[in-house]
């Protein structure tokens, strides 16, 4: 691969795909399997500015010590099994289920989503990124393209890899995104915290990030379940007896006329 980048010699594509890298991501498909996604050097120097850190702030300037205490416990000392979802922002449109995701290696943006918030294609950047491990295959990345986000009082920004898949989430932001904003997730706790100006900020996680009509995913099962928990189960009403009634009728068919 360094020949070919210095022209002394040509790879053909797929050759060269044999000799790309591997890098590991968790938490992609709707069975949340881990897999792997490969990629070549294939990276254009226009493409090379949406792999800058667009975030302004230095983490040096923050002197403070991130904690998680109990009170930061979004639902209390209730055992639970929940992913880290929190909402936000994208382009003034409201989106939920962004998955904060520390075991994967890229952020990734469904194809669906791309089109719900209409962006084009044609602003995608061309990227090699192959992801391993949908339907037990590859699934090759649409695209690259860098947004902003705001979720509460925190403003970002993450590359994403657009692909064309079926996924739990709307957005997962991995180990990239995390890292370059300094963002400490707890699962436990159910928020992450960051830092800004020396100020520990927190986000809080998304409470309902399912609807009923989205049940049949894996992980809603932990959020549809408590909200039926808190819901008053009233016992049915008893149907009304037409036996009772002609009963009634033949009772006051008896009852002699006052003389």
């Amino acid at each position: 691969m360094q020949l070919a980048r210095q022209g002394k010699i040509s790879l053909e594509e797929d050759s060269a795909a044999a000799n790309a890298i591997t890098i590991k991501s968790g938490h992609v498909d709707g069975n949340k399997n881990s897999c792997n996604a490969t990629y070549g050097d294939n990276i254009t120097s226009n493409e090379d500015t949406l792999f800058e850190k667009e975030n302004s702030f230095d983490t040096d300037d923050c002197m403070s010590t991130i904690t998680f205490t109990d009170e930061d416990l979004l639902l209390g000392s209730k055992p639970h099994n929940r992913p880290l979802f929190v909402a936000g922002y994208v382009r003034e449109q409201k989106m939920n289920r962004i998955l904060i995701d520390e075991g994967s290696t890229v952020n990734i943006l469904p194809l669906r989503i791309l089109k719900e918030l209409e962006i084009p294609i044609d602003e995608l950047s061309n990227n090699r990124l192959m992801i391993q491990g949908f339907n037990q295959g590859g699934q090759r990345a649409v695209g690259i393209i860098r947004m902003q986000l705001t979720m509460e009082d925190m403003v970002s920004s993450a590359l994403f890899y657009v692909i064309d898949a079926k996924t739990f989430y709307n957005m997962l932001l991995a180990r990239p995104w995390l890292h370059e904003n300094a963002v400490v997730p707890s699962t436990w706790h159910q928020c992450f915290k960051y830092c800004r100006n020396g100020i520990v900020k927190k986000v809080l996680g998304d409470k309902k990030p399912f609807t009923e009509a989205e049940s049949h995913f894996a992980d809603a099962k932990y959020y549809i379940e408590d909200a039926n928990k808190g819901k008053e189960i009233l016992p049915p009403e008893e149907p009304k007896s037409c036996n009772n009634q002609n009963t009634r009728k033949n009772d006051l068919s008896t009852l002699e006329p006052e003389s």
